[in-house]
């Protein structure tokens, strides 16, 4: 797969320079040009390196490039832990390393699903409980633990594998009423949190799967329940709030070690992967996303 291991090995500090005095009705038609050219990885990396150049560069890039659910791409890290496009998907795949209990989330760059062309997303390790299990998940495709500055949340499920459990370091954005954080960590130590929210695990989503006659060898139907979709979101022409502060570091540091990388009171049944479709249960192959 492809990667993005050629960005500066450094952030380029470059506030003051003559980049960061362009001027602004050029830079905009700049990166305009640029978003629209470079849509799919591997070039949407350029996208990102703009991102990185300066303050100035970055605050432009955030007002051109839309969230995933209106522009249907993934372009920052923050674009994971948000909602897809209303009207389309974003096909990805699931590697997995039996030998080291690790998976690898990859974006599909091609129709054929050819998993040699995959852009890196996200990695798990699955650690086993008495009662449960656990998989730790991270955006370094080698490093993933707890203590990892790319720790970003876990997967909990229970000894049967039916019922799951989605947790993060800290709320969906700010002002989502998700149910309290259960014991701070004190192994994490992510340079990604914002010094403004508290460290700890937040629930955000329940999964469970039920069983057909075929037990875990035929499709099974999915429930998915999300604690930090607001309830505005689900009305016409509602919208999920965005996350623009949880990355604080320079942008190319959260892609260096990737390699291609109402508020509810209730639960809301999903449909489907994309967050919008709402109101009806979906049958799922065991091992797909």
């Amino acid at each position: 797969h492809g990667s993005l291991h050629d960005l500066p090995d450094e952030p380029v500090v470059v506030q003051s320079s003559r980049w960061a005095n362009l001027p602004p009705e050029l830079l905009v038609d700049v990166i305009k040009r640029l978003e629209e050219s470079e849509s799919t990885w591997p070039t949407r990396k350029n996208v990102v390196a703009c991102a990185s150049v300066c303050r100035s560069w970055r605050f432009i890039c955030k007002e051109i490039v839309k969230s995933p659910e209106f522009c249907g791409k993934l372009t920052f890290p923050v674009s994971l832990k948000q909602p897809g496009p209303r009207d389309g998907t974003i096909q990805c795949f699931i590697k997995r390393d039996k030998s080291k209990l690790t998976y690898r989330l990859f974006l599909c760059l091609s129709p054929a699903l050819l998993v040699e062309n995959g852009k890196f997303l996200l990695s798990a390790k699955r650690t086993r409980r008495t009662t449960s299990t656990e998989y730790i998940i991270s955006m370094n495709a080698d490093n993933i633990s707890r203590s990892s500055s790319s720790y970003i949340g876990k997967l909990r499920s229970n000894f049967l594998g039916t019922k799951f459990i989605i947790y993060v370091t800290q709320p969906a954005y700010a002002s989502a009423h998700v149910p309290p954080p259960g014991r701070t960590s004190r192994r994490f130590y992510s340079k990604k949190v914002s010094p403004k929210v508290p460290t700890g695990s937040y629930n955000i989503a329940q999964i469970t799967y039920e069983l057909n006659v075929l037990g875990t060898r035929g499709p099974r139907r999915m429930h998915c329940m999300m604690h930090s979709i607001p309830a505005s979101a689900l009305d016409a022409g509602g919208v999920v709030p965005g996350q623009p502060e949880l990355l604080r570091h320079p942008l190319e540091d959260s892609f260096r070690s990737i390699s291609f990388s109402k508020s509810l009171d209730h639960s809301v049944e999903f449909s489907s992967s994309r967050f919008s479709e709402i109101g009806t249960s979906y049958d799922d192959e065991d091992g797909k996303m």
